[in-house]
């Protein structure tokens, strides 16, 4: 079966413009802070596909990881009170891959997203077989 991708997205920048924290660094460091998270989140690209979580970053050298989703163990979506303002989340991804743990950052429909992650995540273990041992 071909590798079909779901989705792909950028880290948004409408959490930014509401919270004042952002915009006193701003401020403070003459516009910097403002253009290292703008170019961080504008060049750092997150593709879910039915079988692999793929994750591309880097301005001037491209760095490209991707975890398998059979390797996914768990994930969680938190909600900032500015990301919730203008329907952001952050989801974080735990792994046995080398990866380890990983963060996707202020993600428009996190929620979704999210469930569709633990949702193919789920698929691609039933696939392959895998078996996840819990601990008490």
């Amino acid at each position: 079966m071909a590798e079909k991708t779901f989705w792909t997205e950028k880290a948004s920048m409408k959490d930014f413009y509401v919270t004042p924290t952002h915009w006193i660094l701003t401020l403070c460091t003459f516009g910097l802070y403002f253009i290292i998270i703008y170019l961080t989140r504008l060049y750092t690209r997150y593709t879910l596909t039915n079988e692999r979580l793929i994750i591309e970053s880097g301005i001037l050298s491209k760095n490209l990881d991707e975890i398998e989703l059979f390797r996914i163990k768990d994930t969680k979506i938190s909600q900032g009170l500015f990301q919730r303002f203008v329907g952001l989340g952050d989801i974080k991804v735990a792994s046995t891959d080398q990866t380890g743990d990983l963060t996707m950052i202020c993600l428009p429909d996190a929620k979704e997203k999210r469930e569709q992650l633990r949702t193919l995540s789920n698929e691609a273990r039933t696939k392959k077989g895998v078996r996840t041992l819990v601990h008490e």
